[in-house]
């Protein structure tokens, strides 16, 4: 099966690890993020969230998350060393979270001092470095995949890093979640729970790992993308979930056309009923590409809502788990 590229380093951060070796251990262990948090729901009692508490806890939205970013962004360029000035053109792929029609001005921003932090930090480790921003939510890094995949094919690139960052920690944001009736508190558990976390993986094309002196991490074989109409805000049956099912059959196909199958899911489910009812959908229609122990993964049921650093962080957990043994089907 050919792969788009290889994924050689990588950094993280989370509610539960600093780096990406102790939030896969972390995860690994079943550590959960949740504490109390220094922000207040619509009652005035603190929430509930998975936050980092090595932040500032005056520094709120789109400062709090160029801040977060720093720290993972940080780890992967130092995880590349070498690697990074025999890769000559690099490009940074920067998945955020869809801007919110319902909070203030400041916040629909996407994310420019996010990207501004980035590049002035990654130049000085890839001189040739640009940047790509991708502004949809959880879903951003399946959009980034098809042009990373493309960049390296037709040799635009050398050294693709892609990842992303997101945060709850906002009174704005706080409040829009217990508007919409998505936050988590013990009298409504169908929610999700705050999360914050930035995740980046650095991804190569595979004729070029000898000439990098790159070691393999992951390989990544396929991404796709799909359009489902069930969202939070509206009435549409979850679980006819057309574009989940789209996405699995479309993602595992190269799988079955090589004899294998699936073992092993990492999902951004949190408690909210109407995405397990799509998932279950979905699953059950896509059962012939999965295979025993039909692991299902959902990080965001610890480490809180992940929003566009959800996948860039599934990519970090299973290059650590394959790299240090742990990943429960191969």
């Amino acid at each position: 099966m050919k792969a788009m590229g290889a994924v050689v380093a990588t950094g993280a951060v989370s509610s539960v690890g600093l780096t990406s070796k102790d939030t896969a251990l972390s995860h690994r262990a079943a550590a959960a993020g949740m504490r109390e948090a220094p922000l207040a729901g619509p009652d005035g009692e603190p929430i509930t969230m998975c936050f980092l508490p090595v932040i500032d806890p005056a520094l709120t939205g789109q400062a709090r998350a160029a801040a977060i970013a720093a720290r993972a962004f940080a780890e992967v360029l130092e995880a590349l060393g070498d690697v990074a000035t025999v890769a000559v053109r690099a490009r940074l792929y920067l998945c955020v979270d869809e801007p919110d029609p319902t909070l203030r001005a400041r916040d629909l921003a996407r994310f420019d001092n996010v990207a501004t932090s980035l590049m002035q930090r990654g130049s000085r480790a890839c001189p040739d470095l640009s940047i790509e921003v991708i502004a949809r939510g959880a879903a951003s890094m399946g959009f980034a995949l098809g042009p990373v995949s493309n960049a390296l094919a037709r040799g635009d690139v050398d050294l693709a890093i892609v990842g992303g960052v997101h945060t709850d920690y906002d009174p704005a944001r706080i409040a829009a979640l217990a508007e919409s009736g998505r936050l988590f508190s013990p009298e409504r558990l169908d929610a999700l729970i705050p999360g914050e976390a930035a995740a980046f993986v650095a991804i190569v094309r595979p004729d070029l790992l000898r000439r990098m002196g790159a070691s393999t991490e992951l390989w990544i074989h396929h991404a796709t993308t799909a359009h489902e109409k069930a969202r939070p805000d509206n009435d549409e049956p979850a679980s006819l979930a057309m574009g989940m099912t789209a996405a699995l059959r479309s993602a595992l196909s190269p799988l079955a056309a090589e004899g294998a199958r699936a073992g092993w899911m990492l999902t951004d489910l949190t408690f909210e009923t109407f995405r397990h009812m799509e998932l279950s959908s979905a699953m059950v229609r896509t059962q012939k590409h999965f295979c025993e122990p039909q692991y299902v993964d959902s990080p965001a049921q610890r480490l809180g809502y992940l929003g566009a650093a959800a996948m860039p962080m599934h990519l970090v957990l299973a290059a650590e788990a394959c790299k240090r043994g742990f990943a429960p089907y191969p």
